[in-house]
């Protein structure tokens, strides 16, 4: 292999090359023969010298590859003017010997110039092809030896790294369950918890994600309760974490101010702590719960939101003796009813203000009440116990026409006027809400603390589950159901201190407007006696007009008159033509020795 690449390496040469180095020293050695016979060995001895010369560059230009027609002509011109040298020195003769013999010399090299360079291109193209298919084999021996050695490789999984604890928890949970990587996963730190908005894979949707849910929540690890609710796209959830119990805390009293009845009203906070607005007006409200856990307190806070409005009047009806409840807001009343007979007189009052705005509202061609446009103010009803209504006002003179019928046509037609309930009980049930025909379902608003008859709940949120106002855990939790709030959630009422709320009614009771004389509600008071009545009457609605004090005593006219003539001088009459008691210490020290 080394010879054939040397061979391989030589300069190529060219048939002239060959004819040069045949002819040319025939030619050197004719010009030589005349050279010798003019100047002897002298001539002999130059041509030697220039012939080792050029055999000396000759071998130089082969051994450094320089131009090819530089080595072959040196090498030519060597063996020529050694051929010169051989006929100056020994003569024709040997000569002659010298030319056949550098002829021979130089067919030979040719030929086996010849062969050598046939011979050895075909030995490189068969070695080429040799090691191109060692070299094949050997790639495809590495090949396998990779195959078998290397493990199989791991597809790698998605990122389920979040931004959070919490984002990072719930991409790995879904990932786990469903197999499905969440598009986006945004919590965000709120009072009580986070709130996460899930964007759902294709292979994900909403109503699978909700109905796997609890496994999601286990897989979370966390202590606490978890609302979820639809985002603004198709493919989003909400998801709301509550830890632990936000209402558990007070709630502090925060005094509202609204300019309108149908403003809406303050409760308490939601599980978030958010503010809890509900809209009373056209629409009857019902407010149920056990005693001891928060019901009368609602109540008041809402009384005295009612009661701080310009166009709004507060009336009271509260039949426990002493009426507890609501004679603690006689200031801001225009008037409370705390006997059968006095519910009675003002559920049929109620039923002559309904037919009187009725009349206004058809001249002027309108639907509902507007205290600013049609004159009088919005009317509510402030009931304390409902179920005492029903027993002490459909017995006795009252059959006939028991008060729970009165209500319960009162309840399905006043709203549009601008007349509301708000009724308040610890024993809900069918006779209570109207016996035979279900009152409970003229109350929009419905409100319940805990109540500790399970039962009971049925009467104020119906068969629905989720509605269990008996798993109410605190005083001040309660239930809202009204058409904005359709969905079973614990809240907060707002804890009005005793002193908080006599502050508040004090303040709101300076500023209440009394109904005019003859527009106002009139209720029976008691006495033994005509002048008794009579008295009574004037004391509580101050000046009165005759009619007045018929219907607050139950008198004919006649008896009226001869009552006051009894009672002069204790009582006048003014200019307006009404009647009131004579003010002084005349009128004290006289109604003490008449009593």
């Amino acid at each position: 292999m080394k010879i054939s690449r040397a061979a391989a390496a030589l300069p190529m040469p060219k048939p002239a090359d060959v004819a040069a180095a045949v002819v040319l020293p025939s030619l050197v050695s004719g010009a030589a023969l005349i050279a010798d016979m003019q100047y002897g060995s002298h001539a002999a001895a130059v041509e030697l010298i220039t012939a080792v010369a050029t055999g000396k560059l000759s071998f130089v230009s082969f051994a450094k590859k320089w131009s090819p027609a530089l080595s072959w002509g040196a090498s030519v011109a060597s063996l020529a003017f050694t051929q010169a040298t051989i006929t100056g020195a020994v003569g024709g003769g040997p000569a002659v010997y010298a030319w056949l013999v550098s002829i021979g010399v130089a067919g030979a090299a040719r030929a086996v110039y010849r062969h050598h360079t046939r011979h050895d291109h075909i030995k490189v193209e068969q070695e080429s092809v040799k090691l191109q298919t060692a070299l094949i084999r050997q790639q495809m021996a590495a090949h396998q030896l990779v195959q078998r050695t290397t493990p199989e490789p791991v597809q790698a999984g998605p990122d389920l790294t979040g931004r959070t604890v919490e984002e990072t928890r719930l991409r790995t949970v879904v990932w786990e369950l469903f197999k499905a990587e969440l598009l986006g996963c945004t919590v965000e730190r709120t009072r009580t918890g986070w709130t996460a908005v899930l964007d759902l894979p294709v292979n994900l949707d909403r109503a699978t994600l909700r109905a796997a849910w609890p496994k999601v929540a286990s897989g979370m690890g966390v202590a606490g309760e978890f609302m979820l609710e639809d985002g603004a796209l198709t493919n989003q959830l909400i998801a709301r974490f509550i830890d632990g119990d936000p209402l558990s805390a007070v709630v502090p009293y925060q005094r509202t101010s609204g300019a309108r009845f149908t403003d809406p009203v303050l409760l308490g906070v939601d599980r978030f702590l958010n503010p809890v607005w509900l809209d009373l007006a056209y629409n009857h409200t019902l407010v149920a719960g056990s005693s001891k856990f928060g019901k009368s307190t609602l109540v008041r806070s809402i009384a005295v939101q009612l009661a701080d409005r310009p166009d709004t009047v507060l009336y009271g009806m509260d039949l426990k003796p002493g009426a507890p409840e609501l004679t603690p807001m006689l200031p801001i009343l225009q008037d409370l009813a705390t006997t059968p007979e006095q519910a009675h007189a003002l559920l049929d009052w109620l039923k002559e203000e309904l037919t009187e705005r009725g009349e206004i509202l058809a001249r002027a061609g309108d639907q509902e009440w507007d205290p600013q446009k049609h004159g009088r103010p919005a009317v509510w009803v402030l009931e304390d116990e409902l179920a005492e209504l029903v027993r002490q006002g459909d017995d006795g003179p009252w059959k006939k026409t028991p008060a729970s019928k009165k209500q319960e046509s009162l309840l399905a037609l006043m709203r549009f006027a601008g007349m509301h309930f708000l009724s308040a009980t610890q024993q809900p049930s069918r006779k209570v809400f109207g016996g035979t025909t279900d009152a409970r379902g003229n109350y929009a608003n419905r409100l319940s603390t805990r109540m500790n008859d399970a039962d009971h709940r049925r009467f104020i949120f119906g068969n629905t589950p989720g509605w269990e106002p008996g798993k109410l855990d605190a005083p001040g939790k309660f239930l809202l159901q009204s058409p904005m709030h359709q969905v079973p959630a614990p809240y907060k009422g707002m804890w009005l201190t005793g002193d908080e709320f006599r502050a508040e009614v004090a303040r709101i009771g300076a500023t209440t407007v009394r109904a005019p004389v003859g527009k106002r509600l009139i209720l029976p008071v008691p006495g033994e006696t005509n002048q008794d009545r009579v008295r009574a009457a004037l004391t509580k609605y101050g000046n009165a007009t005759r009619k007045e004090l018929e219907t607050a005593t139950g008198l004919e006219e006649r008896q009226v008159l001869k009552a006051i003539e009894g009672l002069k001088p204790l009582i006048e009459r003014t200019d307006a033509g009404t009647w009131r008691l004579v003010p002084g210490e005349v009128w004290e020290a006289q109604a003490v020795s008449v009593s």
